[in-house]
């Protein structure tokens, strides 16, 4: 399947460098090599306008499995991050990102 998780996800990121919303930031890891990891990706949330949180830019990291888009990938903010969809490890506790809890139709 590894095939079909870094097809997609290339056209993923080929869409998102077209078209993304202003402000957010998501991007392969770049090695120390040069090359792109497309399993691994680094993004900006920006903070949202007219809350307390305008201004602030929020790290995230998404690791993708070989079975994406069959799984989703596994998000995480920073270790202690806040909020209340977020455990103290940083992993983003919401049942769509639960791969034991989704269920995907075809």
């Amino acid at each position: 399947m590894s095939g079909i998780a870094r097809g997609r996800l290339a056209e993923e990121r080929k869409s998102w460098r077209k078209n993304h919303p202003h402000g957010f930031v998501a991007k392969p890891e770049t090695l120390p090599d040069g090359t792109v990891n497309l399993m691994v990706w680094h993004c900006t949330i920006p903070g949202k306008t007219g809350t307390d949180w305008e201004g602030g830019y929020f790290p995230l990291t998404m690791h993708f499995s070989e079975d994406y888009p069959s799984k989703p990938p596994k998000c995480k903010f920073p270790q202690g991050f806040f909020h209340p969809n977020v455990y103290p490890s940083g992993t983003v506790c919401l049942s769509i990102l639960n791969e034991d809890s989704v269920s995907i139709f075809f």
